[in-house]
């Protein structure tokens, strides 16, 4: 054989070896890590922040925070650059922190979960847990100060502090918490002077100093409650008085009073509830809902009078200011890096709140716009080959393939306060005929028939985010708050909508007030997904109904309480 010819092929293989193993530059899939949910004994998962890779533990009041069990964890992944099983992915994932067992939350956990690229998430725990302090005879909230680790009961002036007696006693979470004095010792030594009581829970114990004192003060406003709209008010009365008195009520510059309900007499105290009154009707669909009636119960960011009549003798005027209640965020639509004027709305990473149907082929259905002097969000339809595009603005996620669009419907919102009805400010240049009438829809709008744009809202108590898809395929998942009171994802609480089948006149902003309507007046939303918001030029577009031309300018979402 000649050994040069063989020697030159074994040269060239090598070169070629060297040469592939050079050039293998294939890069990686991009596969961003999220932690999913936790599960474990003692706690429920609250928020969850994918911007900040953030997710925190809501621990119950007798969980020791010392020694939180976590039992499982799940993973989610968003993979961009391949099409891939989710689901191996996932089984690949590695944690730089064993995550599952006992952990001391006095301290966020953070661990970096890794794949091909490294991602930082921060584990923390909240725990709330509520204290009190009420003796027979208490006139006004006491005060607790936790730093200093007082708790003061105040009693009106001429009480015997020698004889007061405690109704309630919290200094810790209830069932794992023991006080030494008891309860029934405190109590028969009675408040001439302040007392010491150890507080005993977990094994760690506390001194605390118990005070009552005597207060000039006729009336007072006690457990104000910003969601239900109530408080409690209490008044020093003799026992005749408090058969002819009355409490009453408004907000600081209303004309009319309300009269709050007399709950009781007791150890010379009358009790009455602030409470919002409801005026029950039927929708347009059959559905029986309840408005709140105007000027009764209390809300937030409200400065309210009251006083006290006994007879025609006013005893006394108070005044009590609220909290401030809730914003919607970006509201004033003035970041002009919100994803939703981008095509990046898919992933809770990229969207804060507001999301859109924006993709590679319909890049602007919404964009920042100016309009009266601000920034806005521009809605604009559009058509191709028929199919209509609908302008549309939402809080949610948003996921486009095969020509179909996939909207997520829904927002975690950490309701504290019930607003009365929502605010927007719109401005719809252009509302026309409908020129394209692919699917029946709810409306039975056709071509030629005038079309409408929506703006909706609803307050929901959803396990996940509720899905809508459309485009080139049957349309699916379609729901309305005012013809359902559920989706498959849980209970919709409240509703507020307002279709517009008119171009708007002149060159200025027009105010709107969306009433909320409720299926329910005691519920309160506690699952993973509180809020939907929806914006779009056409009310049927999902069912590719609607006019191609289009237009509409939103801008100042907020609450009014």
């Amino acid at each position: 054989m000649n050994t040069r010819y063989l020697k030159t092929l074994l040269t060239a293989a090598a070169a070629l070896l060297g040469s592939a193993c050079i050039e293998n530059d294939v890069p990686y899939p991009v596969v961003e890590i999220s932690i999913a949910d936790i599960e474990g004994e003692g706690f429920t998962v609250g928020a969850t922040d994918p911007a900040n890779r953030t997710i925190t533990l809501a621990l119950d009041e007798q969980t020791d925070i010392r020694k939180v069990r976590i039992d499982k964890v799940d993973y989610d992944v968003t993979i961009h650059s391949v099409h891939a099983d989710k689901e191996t992915f996932i089984r690949q994932i590695a944690s730089s922190v064993e995550l599952v067992g006992t952990h001391d939350m006095r301290t966020p956990l953070t661990t970096t979960l890794s794949l091909y690229q490294d991602y930082t998430w921060t584990i923390r725990a909240e725990q709330r847990i509520a204290l009190d302090f009420r003796v027979k005879g208490q006139i006004k909230e006491a005060e607790i100060d936790t730093q200093a680790r007082t708790a003061t009961a105040f009693v009106p002036d001429g009480t015997d502090l020698a004889a007061v007696r405690i109704e309630t006693l919290k200094l810790g979470p209830t069932e794992v918490t023991t006080y030494s004095p008891t309860v029934e010792e405190l109590s028969a030594a009675g408040f001439a002077e302040e007392r010491k009581v150890r507080v005993t829970c977990h094994g760690e114990t506390e001194e605390w100093t118990l005070r009552v004192q005597e207060t000039d003060i006729r009336m007072a406003v006690q457990e104000i409650d910003l969601w239900n709209n109530t408080a409690t008010v209490t008044a020093f009365l003799t026992e005749e008085e408090a058969k002819k008195a009355e409490v009453q009520y408004r907000s600081e510059g209303a004309e009319s009073w309300q009269t709050a309900r007399k709950e009781g007499y007791a150890d010379g105290i009358l009790r009455a509830i602030v409470e919002p009154g409801w005026q029950e009707s039927q929708n347009k669909n059959g559905l029986t809902v309840y408005t709140m009636a105007p000027e009764q119960g209390i809300f937030a960011g409200h400065t309210y009078e009251l006083r006290l009549l006994v007879g025609d003798e006013e005893y006394g005027m108070i005044t009590q200011t609220t909290a401030a209640g809730h914003t919607i965020p970006d509201g004033d639509l003035e970041d002009g890096t919100l994803s939703c004027f981008t095509k990046d709305n898919e992933t809770e990473e990229q969207v804060r709140f507001w999301g859109s149907g924006n993709n590679l082929f319909k890049p602007k259905l919404c964009t920042q716009g100016e309009f009266g002097g601000s920034k806005c969000a521009y809605l604009q339809a559009s058509k191709t080959l028929g199919i209509l595009a609908s302008g549309n603005f939402f809080s949610g996620l948003f996921h486009y393939e095969g020509m179909n669009g996939t909207v997520k419907f829904g927002q975690p919102y950490a309701w504290e306060s019930r607003p009365r009805a929502m605010k927007v400010r719109y401005y719809a240049p252009t509302i026309g005929t409908v020129d394209v009438a692919k699917y029946q829809n709810p409306g039975n709008l056709e071509k030629g028939d005038q079309d409408m744009s929506r703006i909706m809202v609803a307050i929901v108590d959803w396990s996940d985010r509720h899905e809508v898809t459309s485009g080139v395929g049957q349309p699916s998942g379609m729901w309305d708050p005012e013809e359902t009171m559920r989706t498959e994802e849980g209970a919709i609480i409240a509703y507020g909508s307002k279709f517009i089948d008119a171009a708007s006149t002149g060159d200025a902003w027009i105010d709107l007030e969306l009433p909320l309507s409720f299926y329910d007046m005691a519920a309160k939303p506690g699952g993973k997904i509180s809020i939907v918001i929806s914006c779009s030029t056409s009310a049927y577009g999902d069912f590719m109904v609607g006019c191609s031309q289009n237009q509409l300018y939103l801008d100042d979402f907020g609450w009014i309480y």
